[in-house]
């Protein structure tokens, strides 16, 4: 049974875990290296998840060999990325309403602590209409190291109030969890593209198929 009495902040992630995004940049960066002529395994992307930008682009530059155009590509995702975006809209993952409604209900603070950087991170909560229930937001860009450096998480428990050890992060990346749990805070998983490895499963308190699981038990436990 999980225990969420003690938790006084809820921590969300955003990519993966709040929006269904991650396949979409996965098809971006494809179709960018397929565009040159370059094969860009699930693996590959896989690596990249959670992670910052500086960080991504470099797993990104080692995994296809120093003979790969790689700026053409990381330009050309961000290209199909944004259009892909603007034909789609921003998807919300299930049982993401549910779960910030009973927040809301229960006045309880909540964050979001994300690798994107805060220009698209503005757009993409806007658009999705999302904004509305967060007063803190903290992005990768705005923190010395990112994830699965405890920093955007400290700082995020900072801005709400909330002592880390009375926190619970949601997370769908193996960088988010293991921040989380170098931060002293209960790290959720609630997977998306990628399947739980042993340290994602080491490093999770609780793993729940989908926000809609998760809610119905954090909601459960709190009322018992």
């Amino acid at each position: 049974m999980a225990d969420f009495k003690h938790i006084r902040g809820v921590i969300f992630d955003m990519d993966g875990l709040m929006l269904d995004t991650e396949r979409l940049f996965r098809q971006a960066y494809q179709q960018a290296a397929m565009e040159v002529g370059v094969d860009f395994p699930d693996a590959l992307y896989a690596s990249m998840v959670g992670r910052r930008a500086d960080t991504s682009q470099r797993i990104l530059r080692e995994g296809l060999g120093p003979n790969a155009p790689h700026e053409d590509i990381i330009e050309g995702a961000r290209r199909h990325y944004y259009t892909l975006l603007e034909k789609g809209g921003v998807p919300i993952r299930p049982g993401l309403l549910i779960t910030l409604d009973y927040l809301d209900e229960v006045e309880m603070p909540r964050a979001v602590a994300t690798s994107t950087h805060s220009g698209l991170t503005a757009s993409k909560l806007t658009g999705s209409g999302l904004i509305k229930y967060f007063t803190v937001v903290v992005s990768g860009d705005q923190v010395e190291h990112g994830k699965p450096a405890p920093d955007i998480y400290l700082r995020a428990a900072e801005l709400m109030g909330v002592e880390p050890e009375h926190c619970v992060v949601l997370e769908d990346s193996a960088a988010g969890l293991e921040g989380a749990h170098n931060a002293g805070m209960m790290p959720v998983l609630i997977p998306d593209l990628l399947e739980p490895t042993a340290a994602m499963q080491e490093h999770a308190a609780h793993i729940f198929p989908s926000l809609t699981e998760f809610a119905a038990a954090f909601r459960r436990e709190r009322e018992a």
